[in-house]
């Protein structure tokens, strides 16, 4: 098949993006016809790589070469009422060796807001397009080059009103509705999000309250399956700048699932009195006792929270407390000082309908509890930049019946990149990544990756750069014919306009 005909394949298999891609730019013009301010930038680049093991297989392997074309551009626009930022890359795969996994992918991140005038009403439109991994537990690493990826698409659009905070009454409503598609239709959803923040104003200075509330349903696209999510959190007492502030609090959820939405699976509700001491306007220690009121099914506990913002480049949060499945923490650390920059964090939320982790056999539309932790250091010099990643992720089912058990993933990454000169830099990086994943026949699948990547980028004239690069890939696994090295090197060639 000749690059005529692969192309023609690609357009006609990629209707729809593109429609999609030229719907989202229409509304974009649209916009900026009013703004004050427009930046746009296109960039084009070619790259032409050559693998040693084409097939990544352990035995027999093939060598082949790949060429990339790709194209795209990013535009911002600022106006006096609302912005717009628009990022799209199109790149398109010719594969020496098998013409089949030739492939035109989209990358898009669109967002657009406006202002309804002085009302206090806002309306905004979101859209992405991604990258997948197909299946996980066969290849985790999102690589053009390797193929088996599916193409994610999403478009949301929302409405909110913010009252004035420097009032008695702080107001913050929104609603939004978004589409999600996957190129497999695995995990098509409608998800609807509403959200009511209400709390007192800056005027009231005796007294203070809180009212949050969320509520999250997530329709299956093709079935009846559904998804639902509610919580409410409230708070009253005295407020004090300094010293001691006593309050009663209230917290509540309930997580639904199954055919539209019919079985409850998970839910909590509680209050009790609470006590923050302030040692100033934003560091706080909170304690609070918490009555059941579903003692059947949750028992009473004693809840903690430390906040401390000893100035504006600092903020440590820790809370514990217990929702529907049993002791739940939160961990936020936020620190910028000069040159280096760290951020820290730990979530537990569930969730569902997410591709980013699918494995075969696994119920996309089944609530997982997703625990979520991440440090990011980054230390900024004259010439040089260093970047430090840990991560760990689990994925818990939530169900007594599930076809879902666990999965675990941890790893980390390091990178360098040093400017040898004026225009040559010089980037290093090493990322590692470790999988499990259990299956219900009681084996686990455990993979465990490793890449390497050494990379120089040549500054050749204003807008025009090239960059060689080597890349070593290790995966190793204890399923029979996942495990192998790829060598790899390229060479990329970049305009900006």
């Amino acid at each position: 098949m000749d690059m005529a005909t692969d192309m023609a394949t690609d357009m006609r298999k990629n209707a729809a993006p593109r429609f999609f891609i030229a719907l989202v730019i229409a509304g974009g013009c649209v916009l900026s016809a009013r703004a004050a301010e427009v930046e746009f930038s296109p960039e084009v680049d070619i790259e032409a790589i050559y693998t040693d093991n084409a097939e990544l297989t352990e035995v027999n392997k093939e060598s082949g070469e790949i060429g990339i074309i790709s194209a795209g551009f990013s535009t911002e626009v600022l106006g006096k009422d609302g912005e717009l930022a628009l990022d799209y890359l199109a790149r398109q795969t010719y594969h020496s060796y098998n013409s089949d996994k030739n492939k035109l992918y989209h990358e898009l991140d669109f967002l657009a807001d406006k202002k309804l005038g002085r009302s206090g009403f806002s309306a905004d439109v979101t859209a992405s397009m991604e990258i997948l991994p197909a299946d996980v537990s066969n290849n985790a690493i999102t690589d053009v080059v390797a193929g088996d990826l599916i193409q994610g698409s999403e478009l949301g659009v929302g409405f909110a009103y913010q009252s004035n905070p420097r009032k008695w009454i702080d107001l913050n409503a929104r609603v939004s509705a978004s589409l999600y598609r996957y190129e497999d239709e695995r995990g098509n959803n409608n998800d609807y999000d509403a959200s009511l923040v209400f709390k007192n104003g800056r005027r009231v200075k005796q007294v203070f309250w809180l009212v949050d509330s969320s509520y999250i349903r997530r329709e299956a696209r093709g079935n009846t399956q559904e998804t639902e999510s509610v919580r409410y959190k409230g708070e009253l007492g005295l407020q004090q700048r300094a010293g001691f502030s006593p309050f009663i609090r209230y917290y509540a959820e309930s997580y639904l699932e199954g055919i539209s939405s019919s079985a409850k699976f998970g839910e909590s509700e509680s209050w009790g009195p609470a006590l923050r001491y302030f040692r100033s306007k934003l560091s706080y220690l909170e304690v609070s006792y918490n009555f059941s009121l579903d003692k059947e099914k949750n028992d009473d506990y004693v809840g903690a929270a430390i906040n401390l913002e000893p100035n504006r480049r600092t903020k440590f949060f820790f809370e514990y407390s217990k929702r529907f499945y049993g002791d739940a923490y939160e961990f936020i650390f936020a620190h910028q000082k000069r040159r280096i920059s760290t951020d820290i964090s730990y979530q537990e939320e569930p969730t569902s309908f997410d591709r980013r982790f699918f494995v075969e056999g696994d119920n996309v539309e089944e609530q997982k509890l997703d625990k979520t932790f991440r440090w990011n250091t980054r230390l900024d010099l004259r010439r040089s930049a260093l970047d430090f990643e840990l991560r760990h992720q689990t994925r818990e089912g939530l169900r007594d019946t599930t076809d879902f058990i666990k999965d675990t993933t941890y790893g980390g990454g390091l990178s360098y990149d040093h400017k040898l000169s004026r225009k040559l830099s010089l980037a290093l990086a090493f990322d590692y990544d470790h999988y499990t994943f259990d299956q219900l026949n009681g084996v686990e699948q455990i993979d465990k990756y490793s890449r390497y990547d050494l990379s120089l980028e040549q500054d050749l004239m204003e807008g025009f750069f090239l960059t060689y690069r080597y890349q070593f890939t290790h995966r190793s696994s204890n399923v029979a014919g996942r495990t192998y090295d790829e060598n790899r090197v390229s060479i990329n060639a970049t305009k900006q306009f």
